[in-house]
């Protein structure tokens, strides 16, 4: 668990001001507030769907992937199929990292090391590789 913690609080940790919660750790501590005080504002900052809970957004996708291969090993027709599906409903596909990077988010490489290491024969994490 310790692990598992660190990795997260560093992979959003990695912005000097230029997100959420880096911004709002910065703002309330130019208020001299206690430093656990700027902390904790920074990890509530997190909670939106633009932040931190993007990562829950790709999470929530990945289950209704699953449930819509009704639990049998996805095919590639199917996963076109859904990809297809949610881009016709209006909605977009979640990804972890930024759109604008141009090769594949570290952050993204970081949580798939760790599941690598710890999550085996996971279906979701078996899906996000």
């Amino acid at each position: 668990m310790k692990e598992c913690l660190r990795g997260y609080l560093s992979i959003h940790s990695d912005h000097e001001g230029g997100n959420v919660s880096a911004h709002t750790s910065q703002l309330v501590g130019s208020a001299l507030a206690d430093p656990y005080l700027s902390f904790a504002a920074a990890m509530n900052g997190l909670a939106g769907p633009l932040h931190g809970l993007a990562n829950q957004e790709c999470l929530k996708w990945l289950i209704d992937l699953k449930n819509f291969h009704a639990g049998s090993r996805p095919s590639k027709n199917k996963i076109e199929e859904f990809v297809n599906n949610t881009l016709k409903s209006g909605r977009v596909i979640p990804g972890y990292g930024h759109a604008v990077l141009r090769n594949t988010d570290p952050r993204f490489l970081h949580l798939k090391g760790f599941a690598d290491k710890h999550i085996k024969n996971d279906y979701i994490a078996d899906l996000a590789r």
